[in-house]
């Protein structure tokens, strides 16, 4: 259920970002994060939006409630492939690659993801917190993390969005606590690059 609340959550925030963005990217990780991409991308996918998930996943080990987001946008009929179409210039980019559970510096394909995103020139939305950043500090973990106009923080805010370098990365943020706080609320908490 919270899976579903989020991946709602961001594809709405994603709407009112670029409403008439020819293509949407989703790149979407290995965890939960990516999960709440996938249901976003279903979504969009289904209010008539062209998205593309770029899945950076192993699907075997993808986590229970993943999987069966994974298995809902491919019944509704969401491209999904394992790098973004070099022919296909984005019009909105959802980070949905490592939120919370990043602790170290991405490596491989996640790293070479993230360069793709920060130089794409659309517009970015990361999910909880940009893909790179220590959730807690804001530190940047490797060489480079995303740079995103727009982060929406689910359930409880992230520290690592207005400390150290999450400044400059997470752009505006928005907070949405998915209803599981009294008055449900959904806040935009300002920001800058």
């Amino acid at each position: 259920t919270l899976m579903a609340r989020a991946g709602l959550a961001v594809a709405q925030v994603a709407m009112a970002m670029a409403p008439h963005a020819r293509v949407v990217h989703v790149f979407a990780g290995p965890g939960n994060n990516g999960g709440d991409g996938l249901v976003a991308a279903r979504e969009l996918h289904c209010a008539g939006q062209n998205v593309q998930v770029i899945l950076l996943a192993d699907v075997e080990c993808l986590p229970a409630d993943a999987a069966a987001a994974l298995k809902a946008a491919e019944n509704a009929g969401v491209p999904i492939a394992s790098a973004a179409p070099a022919s296909q210039a984005p019009g909105l980019v959802i980070d949905a690659l490592l939120g919370l559970g990043a602790s170290r510096a991405p490596a491989g394909a996640l790293a070479h993801a993230i360069a793709q995103i920060n130089t794409c020139g659309a517009p970015v939305l990361a999910v909880d917190i940009p893909s790179g950043m220590h959730p807690d500090t804001g530190a940047v973990l490797g060489q480079a993390a995303v740079l995103a106009q727009t982060s929406l923080s689910l359930l409880t805010l992230k520290p690592g969005c207005f400390t150290h370098q999450g400044r400059d990365h997470a752009g505006t943020v928005w907070f949405d606590t998915l209803g599981t706080a009294a008055d449900g609320c959904t806040a935009w908490l300002g920001g800058h690059r």
